[in-house]
């Protein structure tokens, strides 16, 4: 399953981005979210990545983001980059999956 976003995820967006992820989330299978066309994401959407990261790690589902720019950039900040499953393509995510160096 891959769900790209785009655009400006702040305090008010926040609460549509996480239910426009958590509905979209196989109950099987992989997931990706391409964040790589996110222009800006602030602490409210740290929050919706926290979530979505526990609710994957809980349900034992591999998943993957695709990180642009503005998203290293938050995470770098709050000391989380190396919290989440970061790729910079889906190519290299889906590399990393199948134990190849994409």
């Amino acid at each position: 399953m891959l769900v790209g976003v785009r655009g400006e995820i702040d305090l008010f967006s926040a609460p549509g981005f996480r239910d426009y992820v958590c509905t979209r989330i196989s109950p099987e299978g992989q997931f990706i979210l391409d964040m790589s066309k996110v222009d800006f994401i602030g602490t409210a959407g740290l929050s919706v990545l926290d979530t979505v990261h526990a609710t994957n790690v809980r349900d034992g589902r591999t998943w993957a983001m695709i990180c642009g720019r503005p998203v290293y950039r938050l995470l770098r900040a709050a000391g989380q980059e190396s919290s989440y499953p970061c790729f910079a393509s889906v190519d290299s995510a889906l590399g990393a999956w199948h134990g190849r160096t994409a």
